[in-house]
């Protein structure tokens, strides 16, 4: 006896209610980016709420997704995101340390340089855990 059951998965509910809000939260972390290090207490205060909405969100997530013994997709997406998200609190704590010490210059730049490499890497990141098998 052979038993087949059809099931389909609707990918929509998923995408709207949480990646397009997790994109938003760490896109909202890289705004940082755009803030003039010389204004470190706003950079700082942006990357905290970040971290803090995130946390927050993934709280949410955690209650309305299904709990199962391995790392889904959605559970390497919320990772990343997070080491994503920390990394530019990271970084903004660096370029405030460096405004400090006068080196205002190099705090810009590195910020310049942040504001490709972390949206490059937030989309590498998304590919490969929405390619992988």
């Amino acid at each position: 006896m052979l038993l087949e059951i059809n099931a389909k998965r609707f990918v929509q509910f998923y995408f709207f209610k949480f990646i397009v809000p997790l994109i938003l939260i760490v896109i909202m972390s890289w705004m940082v980016f755009w803030i003039d290090p010389t204004n470190s207490s706003t950079q700082i205060s942006v990357s905290i709420t970040s971290m803090l909405t995130l946390i927050a969100y993934q709280f949410l997530a955690v209650g309305s997704l299904p709990a199962v013994p391995y790392l889904t997709r959605m559970d390497m997406i919320m990772l990343s995101s997070t080491v994503l998200v920390f990394a530019s609190l990271v970084e903004v704590v660096i370029t405030s340390f460096l405004v400090q010490k006068n080196k205002v210059e190099l705090a810009r730049s590195i910020d310049n340089y942040c504001r490709y490499i972390f949206p490059a890497t937030f989309l590498l990141i998304l590919i490969h855990h929405t390619i992988t098998i």
